[in-house]
C-alpha cells in the first residue's frame, strides 16, 4: 500500500496529487473502492428534495437519481432483454420486479426534480433535460 502525504486542510487539489502517486494497481483498487462508496450514497431511497434547495441542489439530487449503480443497471438490461424475449425464467423474475421498482423510484425523483426546474426557469423538461443531459435510459421522457 502506497503512503501519501495529506495536507491538514485537504482540498481537491491536494486529493488528485494524492491519487496521482497511487501505483497502477492502487489505482485501480482505489477507483473500485470510490465507486462502491459512490453506489452506496446514491443509494438513498428516503432522500426527500427540499423544493426550496437552490438550483445546484436540485440538479445533484437529479444526476444522483439518474440510473442504477452499474452492475444493477447491466442486470436490469440483462434481464430485460429476457423479459422483452420471453425467456425470463420464475426464479428471475422477482430480481427483475425490485430493479423495475428501484428504476421507478429514481425516475419519480428525477422527474420530481427536473419539474421544479421546469417551473422556476418556465422552460420545457425536454429542453431542460437535452440541455443537462438528465436522460437516465430508461424512461421515455
Amino acid at each position: 500500500m502506497a503512503t501519501v502525504d495529506i495536507p491538514t486542510n485537504l482540498r481537491v487539489e491536494h486529493l488528485m496529487n494524492s491519487i496521482k502517486q497511487l501505483s497502477p494497481v492502487e489505482l485501480d483498487e482505489f477507483r473500485q473502492k470510490f465507486i462502491e462508496w459512490q453506489q452506496q450514497q446514491d443509494q438513498s431511497p428516503n432522500e426527500d428534495l427540499d423544493p426550496n434547495a437552490t438550483d445546484d441542489e436540485v440538479m445533484a439530487y437529479i444526476k444522483r437519481n439518474l440510473k442504477l449503480p452499474e452492475k444493477e443497471n447491466r442486470r436490469y438490461w440483462q434481464l430485460r432483454r429476457k423479459s422483452d424475449n420471453e425467456t425470463l425464467t420464475d426464479d428471475q423474475l422477482p430480481e427483475y420486479q425490485e430493479l423495475v421498482r428501484q428504476l421507478t423510484i429514481l425516475n419519480t425523483k428525477r422527474l420530481e426534480g427536473i419539474a421544479i426546474l421546469v417551473r422556476r426557469w418556465e422552460q420545457p423538461a425536454e429542453e431542460i433535460i437535452a440541455k443537462f443531459e438528465l436522460r437516465s435510459g430508461n424512461d421515455v421522457l
